[in-house]
């Protein structure tokens, strides 16, 4: 049943927790109505799942914005009069002067994700998939992926327009930068989970030297955050950077997985890696 769909918790755990603050609220809710296209005279459709329908309502409401669900679709009226297409405005200017922020990008795709997002069952596969009916929305969507970094692809179906990707650390970035924190570790562990016991026997013959390989890396990455750390250099690291520094620090054993769970908010393994390699590199700058 949808409700005990992986895809659908995804969803209520956005809509629920990720929307506190009046501009994560507006930024998504753009990301919603922008990326679908079903207008009917001075009102606008939407799809979206019935479980997610309520906590939408409850938000547009917050914005003034009266709105029904029927049928699969909540319908909205008198959205272009209201401050939230105001907003709306801002963002498409943001997309056509490629100067959409990190930010925006990641509350524009939770909203995009809530009415025509998928993310698949991860004990299955690893895919996130936008479905649109429109090209415009579709390069929307796809401009917002290329802001956070993650590669996908882009293509026209029979009566709509597909953006997807299925590499697994960009599954779990996308989690991460949507504010789903718990399905990012869920995704993770059956991940993990998979990850061994496809590699079973390859790992009892090579398990000993694995074992040795991320130990050496681990105790090198240490040196050099330590190095950093203990520097003048120390003050002048990003908050970002500098917090990546302490959970090693404090955690030499932990997985970037692991690590990467422990940033605020949530990050997945390629950006854990990423602010490594940078206090790397300012590490080396010290020598």
């Amino acid at each position: 049943m949808e409700e005990d769909s992986f895809s659908v918790r995804v969803k209520l755990e956005t809509a629920t927790k990720a929307v506190k603050k009046p501009v994560q609220r507006q930024t998504a809710l753009c990301g919603l109505f922008l990326s679908q296209s079903s207008s009917k005279g001075s009102a606008k459709e939407i799809k979206i799942p019935e479980r997610l329908s309520e906590l939408i309502i409850h938000l547009f409401d917050a914005e003034k914005i009266k709105c029904a669900y029927s049928k699969g679709k909540i319908i909205l009226k008198d959205i272009y009069s209201s401050s939230l297409w105001d907003r709306s405005e801002e963002l498409l200017s943001a997309f056509a002067n490629e100067s959409l922020t990190v930010e925006d990008a990641r509350r524009f795709l939770r909203g995009a994700f809530w009415g025509c997002g998928y993310c698949s069952d991860p004990n299955k596969g690893y895919r996130i998939e936008f479905i649109v009916q429109d090209k415009e929305n579709a390069m929307l969507i796809s401009a917002a992926l290329d802001v956070l970094s993650i590669k996908h692809i882009r293509t026209e179906r029979k009566n709509s327009y597909a953006v997807y990707f299925k590499n697994g650390d960009d599954v779990s970035d996308f989690l991460s930068y949507i504010g789903s924190p718990s399905a990012m570790m869920e995704f993770e562990n059956i991940r993990a989970g998979k990850d061994v016991n496809g590699k079973v026997f390859r790992a009892v013959n090579c398990d000993a030297g694995n074992t040795k390989r991320q130990a050496e890396a681990a105790a090198q990455r240490n040196e050099l955050i330590t190095r950093v750390m203990e520097s003048g250099l120390a003050n002048k690291l990003s908050p970002e950077l500098r917090e990546a520094a302490k959970a090693h620090m404090e955690n030499p054993g932990a997985s970037l997985a692991e690590l990467g769970a422990m940033m605020d908010p949530p990050i997945g393994k390629s950006g854990m890696r990423h602010r490594l390699e940078k206090i790397a590199e300012y590490a080396e700058s010290l020598q």
